[in-house]
């Protein structure tokens, strides 16, 4: 066995290694082009190894160096293929091990994400010093979506660059932390604050896609791009517009009249239906909170993120809490993954699902296990809230509407309580949550709608008084337009199920 650099008359070798183990649904398709893997073999922020046997590559492995901003050193290992024919024989551990060696001098962070529908690689990183940092649910798109164990660690001058012992985590936060710091065997206190207050999420502001004008004027204020960066990613605005847009960068600004108060930056993947939020600039709280509640909002509404995912600072309670409020939750804690001006930041990852808790096949080691117990009940029980106000209704309105057309539905109404005998207003869709109604000669109760014919342009007249102190879902006529123009799939669903009801 051979292990050497990869060479160009070795990608359609690695392609088909790729094909063979993954068919055509490989998280990264971008493996499956030649021209893609052509540019990784000259790049110098890759170190791409094979493993080659009597002439024939049965393995490569791959350290992505520019991963992060050009000054992290932050490495990621995997992309690891193995000849399905001859697995089982210690190929995977040889190309991970001969990747981390060669990286060693490079990077001052390395990690790399295990899959969990077996153990397998999560073993080798164990074997190879990477230890776990956290547990990312749902976070890819393959057969399904596939949760990640992110293990990590550090290298060189990694930790000694480190904030040593700065840490402040919200309560939510700090077991992940100890775990992690525990892991990278790092002795030293956490600070834990509680009763934070996040930043305020109700500011109304003008939101405009970035432009050069903009882009110069934000440039100019230093919160959170120089000074006390909060959201951390590999992307930032000062690669310029071009570059940021060949990333598949979006930016936008608040603007008070001329004025620029700050802007934010994300990510849309397509094929993994998520949303990574990459960067925050801004001075004042109520511009970082309304910034973010439109991001937000935009992820869920515009590409219907079944994922959404920030990197937060373990050095900002408020951005973590706020973080919380908005129903993101906390997967991971990586010491020094990023480096800012002269030292290396802790991170807190966190995630919000807009998908049915539903893991696959699903396998992990002990020391994988101690994530999941510390992050998934959180999940699950936001989960279970997710749906709970509609979807556990069973009702019929419902009928094929996917957990995240429920969370859309829930957004664009309200739900509020009815004395008993109040009447229901009129001009309005109607879903009972609980309690009964009486509407002349019937009763409508649990799961049932009322005022269905709103939605066909019928007479809006209704009389529906509360036999019992209730609960209902309501979405007005416009309401309900607005939310079938924007989600045109989900109003088709919904039209023929409230078409079924007459």
């Amino acid at each position: 066995m051979n292990v050497r650099p990869i060479q160009e008359n070795d990608i359609a070798a690695v392609i088909n290694l790729f094909k063979e183990n993954y068919g055509e649904d490989y998280s990264m398709p971008e493996f499956y082009d030649p021209q893609w893997i052509k540019r990784g073999v000259y790049s110098d922020n890759i170190i791409w190894l094979v493993v080659e046997d009597a002439g024939r590559i049965v393995a490569s492995g791959a350290c992505i160096l520019n991963f992060g901003d050009y000054n992290d050193l932050i490495g990621e290992i995997g992309r690891v293929v193995v000849d399905p024919d001859i697995a089982g024989k210690g190929l995977g551990r040889l190309i991970l091990e001969s990747v981390v060696d060669a990286a060693d001098e490079r990077v001052e962070f390395a990690f790399a994400e295990a899959r969990t529908t077996h153990p397998k690689t999560q073993k080798i990183n164990d074997r190879i010093g990477l230890v776990p940092l956290g547990f990312l649910p749902l976070h890819y798109q393959m057969k399904w979506r596939e949760s990640l164990i992110l293990a990590g660690q550090l290298f060189g001058n990694g930790r000694t660059l480190r904030r040593i012992g700065r840490a402040k985590v919200v309560a939510a936060v700090a077991p992940l932390a100890r775990l992690s710091l525990k892991n990278l065997e790092l002795d030293e206190p956490i600070t834990v604050r509680e009763n934070v207050r996040g930043y305020p999420l109700d500011t109304t502001l003008d939101i405009q896609p970035l432009t050069a004008t903009a882009m110069m004027r934000v440039l100019k204020i230093e919160q959170g791009r120089v000074i006390e960066p909060e959201i951390f990613s590999g992307m930032h605005l000062d690669e310029g517009i071009p570059q940021l847009a060949a990333r598949k960068g979006n930016y936008v600004v608040a603007m008070d009249g001329d004025r620029v108060l700050g802007a934010l930056g994300f990510v849309h993947y397509e094929r993994h239906a998520s949303v990574r939020i990459v960067e925050l600039i801004a001075q004042e709280e109520n511009v970082k909170g309304g910034l973010l509640n439109w991001a937000i909002n935009q992820a869920q509404a515009e590409y219907e993120a079944q994922v959404i995912e920030c990197d937060v600072s373990a050095y900002s309670p408020r951005m973590q809490q706020t973080m919380l409020e908005m129903g993101l939750l906390p997967t991971s804690y990586a010491p020094g993954m990023v480096f800012h001006q002269t030292a290396r930041y802790d991170i807190v990852k966190f995630a919000k699902l807009n998908t049915a808790w539903e893991l696959g096949p699903f396998e992990l080691t002990e020391a994988a296990r101690e994530y999941y117990e510390l992050v998934a009940p959180a999940f699950e029980q936001a989960a279970r809230d997710h749906e709970k106000r509609l979807r556990a209704l069973n009702a019929p309105a419902l009928k094929n509407i996917t957990p995240l057309e429920v969370y859309l539905i829930n957004r664009a109404g309200k739900a509020f309580n009815v004395p008993q005998g109040a009447v229901l207003e009129p001009h309005t869709l109607y879903l009972v949550v609980n309690g009964a109604f009486r509407m002349q000669d019937r009763v409508v109760g649990q799961g049932q709608v009322i005022g269905a014919d709103i939605a066909f342009g019928a007479a809006t007249a209704l009389c529906a008084v509360a036999q019992e102190s209730s609960r209902v879902f309501a979405l007005t006529k416009a309401e309900l337009a607005a939310l079938c123009e924007a989600h045109p799939r989900l109003g088709l669903k919904l039209y023929q199920n409230l078409a079924a009801l007459k």
